[in-house]
């Protein structure tokens, strides 16, 4: 207990006991504290001093008391101070309480979004499907002279068109993958192929975009030093989706360059060891409008869009399902910007590297 004058109360007392009749001002700090305030007033000055003193929570005890009397009314102020614990308790479990059921009732909502978003997705892709499937059955037909002799020209022209359609359909599965979380590892078609002819059909893809802004694409891809597998098909999505955006963002007359060589890199976790692991690195790069630092890290992003007339980001789908895939085959894409254009890289691991990965896998 602190003996204080009228003056000098402290604030954050549990229990103040006032003395009227030695100070007669109400002392400041018990007016507005939230604690048990004891009153000791002279009978006869009761009724003048509860005029005076604000009607906030005080309790009078007349003098002179017996220590019986003090002991109750501290019993007293004791219960009121833990029946105010308790109603402050009971609030933030109330609100607590609140706020969950929010949270669940929010939660189920978006449960229900999610299952229409998937339910439309799947329609939607059934219907992309089905004249796909016609249009490469047509192809076949075409390439297989049931409808007559094809000169050198229409054959190759044709097979092209095959490819193109391939690569809608593989398109849609990878739509499908994103729309559902899969990661479509195990669609993969591990297999030596070769990326150099995976770059120059990329590049067929696009090659009406390219013709019309006369843009100079030059293709500079190495054989790898070791034996790489991939999934060609997938690759070559890969690299049509980085050219379409380069080509987007490219001003008429400039430059695409598409580089593939092998390198020894530190520490890509991506491929599997931290020991010094030999990739196959491929760079696509263009003399176009650069990216803002602000947009790099999530330009992968599924649906990132920054709302700009040069946004990048594809609105978040073509480069989202790059990542998906060189993920998949267990690499690492990223890209740099400068003042002049962007650049767009991606590394896979050579066979050692994959099957260390995958042991690694299987271990844990």
């Amino acid at each position: 207990m602190q003996e204080c004058g009228p003056t000098d109360v402290p604030n954050g007392c549990v229990i103040y006991i006032w003395d009227c009749d030695s100070s007669p001002g109400v002392p400041p700090a018990t007016v507005t504290a939230e604690a048990a305030k004891i009153v000791i007033v002279k009978k006869t000055s009761l009724c003048s001093v509860r005029r005076k003193v604000p009607d906030n929570g005080f309790t009078y005890l007349e003098s002179p008391f017996t220590p019986l009397s003090l002991t109750a009314v501290l019993q007293a102020a004791i219960v009121q101070l833990e029946l105010r614990q308790d109603t402050c308790s009971t609030h933030l479990k109330r609100d607590r309480d609140r706020i969950l059921q929010q949270l669940l009732e929010t939660n189920l909502t978006l449960r229900e979004h999610d299952r229409d978003r998937t339910n439309f997705l799947a329609r939607s892709i059934h219907d992309i499907r089905v004249p796909l499937t016609a249009i490469r059955g047509y192809c076949g037909m075409l390439l297989a002279g049931q409808v007559g002799p094809l000169d050198p020209e229409q054959t190759r022209i044709l097979e092209r068109m095959q490819r193109s359609v391939s690569r809608l359909c593989r398109l849609v599965e990878a739509v499908t993958d994103l729309g559902t979380a899969s990661s479509g590892a195990n669609e993969l078609r591990l297999e030596p192929a070769s990326i150099e002819a995976c770059a120059h059909q990329a590049v067929y893809e696009i090659l009406p975009f390219v013709q019309r802004k006369q843009i100079s694409v030059r293709v500079d891809v190495e054989s790898p030093t070791e034996v790489l597998l991939f999934d060609a098909g997938q690759l070559e999505q890969v690299l049509t989706n980085l050219l379409d955006n380069a080509c987007k963002f490219t001003p008429k007359g400039g430059e695409i360059n598409i580089r593939g060589r092998s390198i020894t890199t530190q520490g890509l976790g991506e491929i599997g060891s931290t020991e010094s692991t030999a990739a196959y690195r491929v760079d696509v790069s263009d003399t176009g409008r650069g990216i803002d630092p602000g947009h790099i890290e999530h330009i992968f992003d599924e649906h990132t869009s920054y709302g700009d007339s040069m946004d990048r980001s594809g609105s978040g789908l073509g480069l989202a399902i790059c990542r998906m895939i060189i993920h998949a085959h267990n690499g690492r894409i990223w890209t740099d910007s400068g003042a002049q254009g962007a650049s767009f890289s991606f590394v896979l691991p050579f066979t050692r590297s994959f099957n260390h990965a995958l042991a690694s896998q299987a271990a844990v």
